[in-house]
């Protein structure tokens, strides 16, 4: 009867510290905000330029946040990412830009000496003109977009790594094939002002073992911006935008920014000072840095 007893506590003893070192990750529990919530955060415009023209755009970004949701282990709540972006914006036309997002240069810190270095998601998109801008009516764009999947982060499929001690903390992206459909509003009001808006849709790739409802997260990226021009030289823009998860299954994926930027513009390129406060406990807390957007014309 003890040898019975013994056998059967080491046994549940085996078993919790199998659990409590495995892989737990689910659909309801990853951390689609942090890991994606800054891609699709970002606004954009209705307008374009003539064709010919090309800009490219790079910076530096750091995103921070303090205490990572549902994550246990005390060591783990703390995360940093910085970012530098790599952007072409291509205009072969008056009425199409493809945008091209080749990667994300990025290096991680969630903890210690298991921060996470690298490139990932690169991300393509076609915007398309379908009203262009008049006296009472704005201007209207319609994009399509895909991002190509990238190598499964590894902090979340490693060996013998339970997944609430860092709830995903591993760089840019899912590592799934992600879509993007999206609707651009934009309208001039006077000679200095210009409200943007967007709705759309963006299936995200699940990165977790498929079950029943698990095979994505149906996102609504959304976003409200007012852009003030003071002169030929400088402008400043304030916006809340992100995405929200749509449907119940999909828990931490409402990813949401108050943003503030200031725009240094000449002919040559525009810099871009950057500042965003998270407003969902699934953004990141806070973010900050800048984009050089470099104006190029074929001739």
């Amino acid at each position: 009867m003890l040898r019975n007893i013994i056998l059967i506590s080491l046994i549940a003893v085996s078993v919790s510290l199998a659990w409590d070192t495995s892989n737990t990750i689910q659909k309801s529990n990853f951390n689609f905000g942090h890991q994606s919530g800054y891609m699709y955060s970002r606004m954009g415009d209705a307008y374009f330029k003539e064709a010919g023209f090309w800009d490219f755009q790079t910076g530096f970004m750091a995103y921070y946040t303090r205490k990572m949701p549902l994550v246990r282990n005390p060591y783990w709540e703390e995360r940093l990412m910085l970012t530098v972006p790599l952007y072409f914006i291509i205009y072969p036309c008056n009425a199409i830009a493809l945008e091209m997002e080749l990667t994300d240069l990025f290096v991680e810190f969630p903890y210690q000496n298991r921060h996470n270095t690298g490139g990932k998601t690169p991300r393509f998109k076609t915007k398309m003109r379908l009203l262009k801008e008049g006296r009472y009516r704005p201007a209207v764009a319609f994009t399509v977009g895909v991002a190509f999947s990238s190598a499964k982060p590894y902090t979340i499929w490693d060996n013998n790594h339970n997944y609430y001690e860092s709830n995903g903390l591993a760089g840019a992206g899912t590592g799934e094939a992600d879509y993007l459909l999206l609707f651009n509003v934009s309208k001039k009001i006077g000679s200095s002002l210009i409200i943007h808006s967007r709705l759309g849709l963006a299936p995200l790739g699940s990165p977790v073992e498929y079950v029943r409802g698990s095979g994505q997260a149906d996102e609504i990226p959304y976003g409200i911006s007012v852009y003030n021009k003071f002169n030929n030289s400088w402008a400043a823009q304030m916006e809340v935008s992100g995405m929200y998860n749509g449907l119940s299954s999909t828990k931490l994926a409402h990813y949401s920014v108050l943003r503030i930027q200031v725009h240094r513009e000449t002919k040559l390129s525009t810099i871009t000072l950057n500042l965003e406060k998270g407003l969902t406990r699934e953004t990141d807390e806070f973010v900050a840095g800048f984009y050089n957007t470099f104006h190029f014309r074929k001739k």
